[in-house]
């Protein structure tokens, strides 16, 4: 059974009519996983033996009648979600062994309902970062071109046909970026959604947990066992009550999918190209597309940066090496500090850190971070307004192609990979990465955003949208 050619419900239901046990399919997936893991480097730890045993329960529950939705399908996790089987390294050499007390909640649902987890995805430091290039393990590679970045490790996976779903964290962009880099679809959803319990967040106002599969079709079968209200995350409060879904038929001539010009103009021609066949396809399958101005996104990305680094100062002042992380034995207390945060934090990780706190610094705080915080409220207006005039919003993913894994490329440069990004995470609103087409054999993914609680419409349009089949990655199983 090749994973890339099926869709999760296929599988659920071969393996609950026999065809093929839990068993079976994970030992294939394993193996597969040691076989493309050596060149690719995209897991940080592999399942093996415990995630067989996950399968063999999977197998004994069927054959007690029993039918889990999610029977016998391989999960890769990012490896700042915690579960208590594997190590969890949150992307710091300092964590390498580190075995978690508790299992990330959106990890629990899938294993109950029959999902199998198969290994950690790699990350950047501390995950921070959309390219893997700061990762302690090195970087994971494009399964489309092996000299680039793949950008998120989960959709490596899934792009190889190693497992069928992937879940991971998404701040400035890294699941959709990825998404977008490996020719697969991520999704980010609301606010709200589904818990975070279990992530390790380097800036909370914006940290959520999504998934990245080979299609809509694949997330959709699975967003509804993943959300709702969990007591441990607050923010899933907005659940509690129900969810009320909004869901438009796709190609529907009363669907509005605004294009703000302004934001392709961004783009090099041969990108920019891309979108706007897309934008004709769109439209000749029956959606009506409105030119809008949606302003503010570097003025976004700017600001999501000030937040992001000044919460994330606050975020990482607890790994000193006494409340969490390895301390080490020094002659002083401040050497302590200074050795211990020196070995957890790398190099992104404390320019982030050491920018933050600048950041918070007495005549810095109203000078930088009181006015991202204004500009985070024009953000979210803007987006606010332009739901006013149209359904969904279509926007570029990454203003570049993935990033070459050899060659220097400044801090600044990699930020401003988020511009397209980083805007609709301070909007709060769920995305949607879907394949848009090709250049020079590499994916290019196009962002659909929606209002609160519109991620049906999303995948729906999204399995509509852009090419019908990306092809097979050159390094896949």
């Amino acid at each position: 059974m090749e994973l890339r050619k099926t869709t999760v419900h296929q599988t659920v239901e071969a393996v609950l009519e026999g065809e093929i046990t839990a068993h079976q399919l994970i030992e294939k997936t394993i193996k597969n996983c040691s076989v493309l893991n050596e060149g690719l480097n995209i897991f940080t730890s592999i399942a093996g033996v415990d995630a067989l045993e996950q399968a063999k329960a999977v197998d004994r529950k069927i054959k007690n009648g029993e039918k889990p939705p999610l029977a016998g399908i391989p999960v890769a996790v990012k490896d700042d979600l915690c579960y208590g089987v594997l190590p969890t390294g949150l992307g710091s050499a300092a964590f390498n062994e580190f075995m978690s007390p508790v299992t990330a909640a959106v990890v629990e649902r899938l294993m109950d309902a029959g999902a199998v987890v198969i290994g950690k995805t790699n990350l950047d430091d501390m995950g921070q970062g959309s390219t893997t290039l700061s990762s302690p393990t090195g970087s994971t590679v494009n399964p489309w071109q092996a000299g680039r970045t793949a950008g998120s490790a989960g959709a490596a996976a899934v792009a190889t046909g190693i497992c069928m779903l992937a879940v991971e964290s998404d701040s400035g962009g890294a699941l959709r970026q990825g998404a977008s880099h490996c020719g697969v679809v991520g999704l980010r959803p609301t606010t709200g959604r589904i818990s975070r319990y279990g992530l390790n967040a380097h800036c909370s106002s914006f940290a959520r947990v999504g998934v990245t599969a080979f299609s809509s079709e694949n997330i959709s079968g699975i967003l509804d066992l993943v959300s709702g209200f969990d007591q441990r995350d607050a923010a899933t409060a907005v659940c509690r009550e129900g969810i009320s879904e909004i869901i438009k038929t796709p190609g529907s001539e009363d669907m509005t999918i605004g294009y703000p010009v302004t934001a392709f103009d961004h783009l090099e021609p041969d990108l920019r190209e891309i979108f706007e066949q897309v934008r004709d396809q769109l439209s000749s399958r029956g959606y009506r597309i409105k030119e809008i101005d949606l302003g503010l996104l570097r003025e976004g990305l700017q600001a999501y940066y000030v937040l992001a680094l000044t919460e994330a100062s606050s975020n990482h002042a607890r790994f000193d090496g006494i409340r969490f992380g390895k301390g080490r034995e020094t002659d002083s207390l401040e050497e302590m500090y200074r050795q211990s945060r020196s070995e957890i934090l790398g190099k992104e990780a404390r320019r982030r850190s050491i920018f933050g706190t600048f950041l918070l610094s007495k005549g810095n705080y109203d000078r930088y971070y009181r006015q991202a915080l204004k500009i985070w409220k024009l953000v979210r207006q803007h987006f606010e307004a332009a739901f006013n005039e149209c359904d969904l919003l279509m926007l570029p993913v990454a203003k570049n192609l993935p990033r070459p894994l050899k060659g220097e490329s400044s801090y600044l440069d990699q930020w401003s990979d988020d511009l397209f990004c980083a805007p609709v995470s301070l909007s709060g609103m769920p995305s949607l990465c879907a394949p848009a087409g090709q250049i020079d054999q590499l994916p290019i993914g196009m962002q659909l955003v929606g209002p609160p609680f519109s991620e049906k419409t999303l995948l729906a349009v999204g399995s509509t949208s852009g090419p019908r089949d990306m092809g097979e990655s050159p390094l896949s199983q």
